[in-house]
């Protein structure tokens, strides 16, 4: 598949928003959050994706910019509960809920790439839209079903793989735009996602770090 068709079905958005960028803000002045369990997509990271990744932090390692290591890549796609207000068997009862509805739910083969961001971090937008949104809409309703005050995230969904936070506030975006903007003809990447996983998120002092705890199988047919 050309890169030219690739780009056709991601969220285009995704770059077009960074580009009317004028300043950068620092993703880590928000106030740090208890540890949180989020649902999160994951997926084997494959040489050409690994490549993709690596030329584009290359391009964009200025100093307000914390680059994210190739193991610490995921798609967010929903956040269930704080870490003092669910119990293991809630936990547990809301794992046997996602296994259940999400039992005829095939891999999702998603392409990742039209490089872009927001002004406090720069990542890929990943497809197909439509089918990741239904997974989340999926998880999200199983999680409700046994904690109906998960404190789920009501923005806009925009599919994405982050590979970078912003270090820092006031800073011209011109120079990261410009670098986005040179790696705006590179090819995307396939990746299948086999499995949702339940994570519990620490933040750190400029770095996240997540635990996988237990993973919701998509092998329908």
């Amino acid at each position: 598949m050309s890169s030219k068709h690739h780009e056709s079905i991601l969220d285009s958005t995704n770059g077009e928003r960074f580009r009317k960028l004028q300043s950068l803000t620092n993703h880590w002045r928000r106030p740090a959050t208890p540890r949180a369990y989020y649902w999160y997509l994951t997926f084997d990271i494959p040489p050409h994706l690994r490549s993709l990744v690596r030329r584009c932090q290359e391009a964009i390692s200025f100093p307000y910019y914390d680059l994210l290591a190739d193991s610490d890549l995921h798609l967010t796609l929903d956040r269930i509960a704080f870490e003092g207000n669910i119990t293991l068997d809630q936990l547990n009862s809301i794992k046997a809920a996602a296994i259940n509805a999400c039992e005829e739910i095939p891999p999702l083969n998603i392409t990742i790439g039209s490089l872009g961001g927001t002004s406090g971090a720069i990542g890929f937008s990943a497809s197909p839209i439509g089918k990741i949104r239904h997974l989340r809409d999926t998880l999200r309703e199983a999680t409700l079903s046994i904690y109906p005050d998960a404190p789920i995230k009501d923005s806009e969904f925009h599919p994405h793989v982050t590979i970078a936070y912003c270090n820092a506030s006031d800073v011209s975006a011109t120079q990261a735009v410009a670098a986005v903007e040179k790696l705006s003809g590179l090819t995307c990447a396939d990746v299948t996602a086999k499995e949702g996983a339940l994570v519990l998120l620490e933040r750190r002092k400029r770095s996240y770090s997540w635990e996988a705890i237990f993973h919701i199988p998509l092998s329908g047919r």
